[in-house]
């Protein structure tokens, strides 16, 4: 029998219209690259005098789910669960900014309840342990003479687009120098990963970031490249601390009514050695995205594609997995409700209330012989019927780079429509019908394992303020 997945109505103040009704946890500030972060900074009405400015999120989102895989949600593609849930997840977020001065600022996000289910209580013991009062960022920027710099818990997880992002928060030292020539701009950053050294005997132990980028903005976009290298103590090669690096690239352009936008990283070099060595493996990991569109008067046409290697031998020290339990192919990256949906349970490793495996969230079939990888190739359609009503489909292809020994290469296919309605300038409505066709990937090596379809109905109510 072929599962309804979800039904889904939301309702909620939120910064934006939130294309995928599941994805509850946007990213609340720009991305690390631009020197600008919102809500909009309040401009002093004379000196010395500080004032504050609050922007804020509520959301609260349900779903009756026939056949999913519970807290909450989860596309069963594997056919394994017959019984029905239903649920409402809310939460509640604000963002102050306290404006010292023309060049001091202080700034966070206050998240009270962050993605709770209604009914399963807050505290140590629920599903909801991990989802209460926390203070996410706080951090001060201050405008100097050699350009911005940002200080404390700040945003960190998203990079440029939202392919591979996880939003998240990190302990960062920040500088964007402002004496590059006209058009050009840079980033300077060092993350606290992770702190062993303070307040204990032993000595060099940390994890640290650092983090480089040169971007270039030209009358029809901005490229950028970046450097991301990690230094981890705590693993040690022939003496010496085990050190990452990742090159990165991207570009977001405008031609006429032709845009383009990719992202490339490529991981190389050292990486943490596999089961059963001492040396470090030798990492060679690539992820990219591509996305064309054409515009024609209220029309927009486009085609995506996006790949994540994958490592189907874990056991020879060659380290080949750009997809990752940990992230899968990005928290923030929803281009398909099913497939990339949050809750889903699939490439998307977003489901923060998913239990087991420490999977993140992401299906553990991906990951019975290392890593499967994935590529998916798409075209998807926008129409403008009127400045409040538009609508939208959208279809993706979906197999494995380096599936196992006796799996299918083929994922799925996913067939999407959708519509927006502005029903003011600060309210709008969207709904979504999807449908998975699941592919004989899932059915495990050699075929081993029954699978299911899957059809997810989503709708959302939106108001940003």
């Amino acid at each position: 029998m072929k599962k309804v997945l979800a039904t889904v109505a939301a309702l909620g103040l939120v910064l934006g219209v939130t294309a995928n009704a599941l994805a509850l946890d946007q990213p609340s500030r720009a991305t690390e690259v631009e020197a600008d972060t919102a809500p909009r900074v309040p401009t002093p009405t004379a000196p010395g005098v500080a004032l504050w400015s609050v922007a804020g999120q509520w959301v609260l989102a349900g779903a009756v789910v026939d056949g999913g895989l519970g807290l909450p949600g989860g596309a069963d593609v594997r056919d394994q669960s017959n019984g029905n849930d239903a649920f409402y997840i809310y939460s509640f977020k604000i963002l102050p900014v306290l404006q010292v001065n023309d060049k001091i600022s202080m700034k966070g996000e206050i998240r009270f309840i962050d993605r709770a289910v209604l009914g399963s209580g807050l505290g140590g013991g629920s599903i909801n342990s991990d989802r209460d009062a926390d203070f996410k960022h706080v951090y001060m920027e201050w405008v100097s003479p050699w350009g911005k710099t940002r200080f404390g818990r700040t945003p960190a997880g998203a990079w440029a687009g939202s392919f591979m992002n996880s939003s998240g928060q990190g302990d960062r030292l920040m500088w964007w120098p402002n004496m590059l020539p006209e058009n050009w701009g840079m980033l300077l950053f060092t993350q606290k990963i992770v702190e062993n050294d303070a307040a204990r005997t032993v000595s060099d132990s940390d994890t640290d970031g650092y983090y480089v980028d040169l971007s270039y903005k030209a009358s029809f976009g901005k490229t950028i490249g970046a450097v991301w290298a990690v230094r981890n103590a705590t693993i040690e090669v022939d003496d010496d601390p085990l050190i990452t690096t990742q090159l990165r690239l991207y570009g977001n352009y405008t031609f006429g009514s032709f845009g383009l936008e990719y992202e490339v990283n490529y991981d190389f070099g050292d990486g943490p050695p596999e089961p059963g060595f001492d040396d470090a493996s030798d990492r060679s990991a690539l992820g990219v995205a591509v996305d064309g569109s054409w515009k024609m008067q209220d029309w927009t046409f486009g085609g995506l594609f996006f790949m994540q290697t994958g490592d189907d031998d874990p056991t020879d020290n060659d380290s080949e997995a750009m997809f990752r339990s940990a992230a899968g192919v990005g928290k923030d990256y929803n281009p398909y409700q099913i497939m990339t949906g949050d809750y889903m349970n699939l490439l998307n490793c977003d489901n923060p209330l998913s239990i087991g495996a420490g999977n993140g969230g992401c299906n553990p079939i991906f990951f019975e012989q290392g890593s499967s990888g994935v590529w998916s190739l798409g075209a998807y359609t926008k129409y403008a019927m009127s400045p409040r009503l538009s609508f939208s489909g959208e279809v993706g292809y979906f197999a494995a780079t380096d599936e196992g020994d006796g799996f299918d290469d083929e994922m799925g296919w996913e067939f999407g429509v959708g519509m927006g309605y502005k029903i003011m300038d600060n309210l709008n409505y969207n709904a979504h019908f999807s449908y998975l066709k699941t592919g004989d990937f899932f059915e495990g090596a050699n075929g081993a394992t029954d699978t299911e379809d899957v059809y997810l109905l989503a709708h959302a109510l939106s108001m940003k303020f």
